[in-house]
């Protein structure tokens, strides 16, 4: 069973809380610290916490609590083969019932790539399409002081086709969407190798050294899961701050498109912060793992949210 990283004196030994009795249900991982906000984290396709170490680590260096979910049939979980977006959502819903009923202080929501259009889902609420071809609306996540998305877009715009390969084929995207909708009623569980609709030369350009171990990721995700993703309908207003994080030489989530995101929301608080190096793996590189969290704490400071810092910083 993956862990997330080795017990340290500026991170202790991790305690995993099952969130759901079912087949292939979501797993909390959590790095407790007294008094202090809570990061509760969100993966990106087909990864779980163990790949987001490093970002965990930091997280939790900057004097933040730290959760990071296994998501359905991701991670430590099992890898049950069909699954939908609104499992996926659900699981997040369970976590934060969890932290908000066993943890006091305030909680943020951070999600990378899937994770964090989910984020951006939550924060905003939508609607996803049943078996029928209806769209079921869904409310936005409460109980969260601010979110914190590192790449993003809003899937009813253009944006989300230009990520994928189906880019030259946007002029027909309703049809194309459609048709994977049919398909996905008729073959939920057929499973998709993610380069079938990502190209792995965008999804690796501009990294540096990858800490990615190998345990817990998945090889191939359901069509369902990609069929809901392009059909997601959200709202494109919040209450609560957000945060949009990314990379300049990010080939995949560009940085226009994440500007578009933003232009997009309404919020009360709302800001775009960009590293200059990373691209799309940036959460995975100790450099700028720890350049996104000490800006995820700095913006928690300015909103008067709790940190703990009592500890030493270690030494490059």
């Amino acid at each position: 069973m993956p862990i997330a990283f080795t017990p340290s004196p500026f991170c202790p030994a991790f305690r995993r809380v099952p969130l759901s009795s079912h087949k292939g249900g979501a797993l909390l991982d959590y790095w407790p610290r007294e008094g202090a906000a809570t990061v509760l984290f969100v993966p990106g396709t087909m990864l779980g916490p163990l790949q987001y170490r490093v970002f965990l680590h930091a997280l939790y260096e900057q004097g933040l609590a730290v959760a990071a979910l296994h998501l359905t049939g991701h991670g430590a979980t099992r890898h049950i083969l069909s699954f939908r977006l609104p499992q996926l959502l659900d699981g997040v819903q369970q976590a934060v019932v969890h932290l908000r009923q066993r943890h006091s202080g305030p909680l943020l929501l951070c999600g990378h790539s899937q994770g964090g259009i989910m984020t951006l889902a939550l924060a905003c609420g939508g609607s996803l399409p049943d078996g029928n071809g209806r769209h079921i609306a869904f409310a936005p996540l409460d109980g969260v002081a601010a979110f914190f998305a590192v790449s993003a877009v809003f899937p009813q715009h253009d944006d989300i086709m230009r990520l994928t390969l189906f880019a030259p084929l946007l002029a027909h995207r309703h049809r194309i969407q459609e048709k994977l909708l049919r398909l996905a009623r008729r073959f939920p569980a057929l499973p998709l190798p993610l380069f079938s609709y990502l190209s792995p030369r965008r999804l690796l350009a501009g990294h540096g050294s990858i800490d990615l171990p190998l345990a817990g990721r998945r090889l191939t995700y359901p069509l369902g899961l990609l069929a809901d993703l392009l059909a997601l309908r959200l709202n494109e207003m919040t209450a609560r701050p957000f945060f949009l994080l990314g990379a300049r030489n990010d080939a995949l989530f560009t940085p226009d498109i994440l500007q578009a995101t933003l232009d997009r929301l309404d919020a009360p608080h709302k800001a775009l912060h960009l590293l200059p190096t990373g691209g799309h793996m940036l959460l995975m590189q100790r450099g700028t793992a720890r350049e996104a969290a000490a800006f995820l704490a700095l913006s928690a400071c300015a909103l008067d949210l709790p940190l703990q810092c009592g500890y030493a910083a270690p030494k490059d």
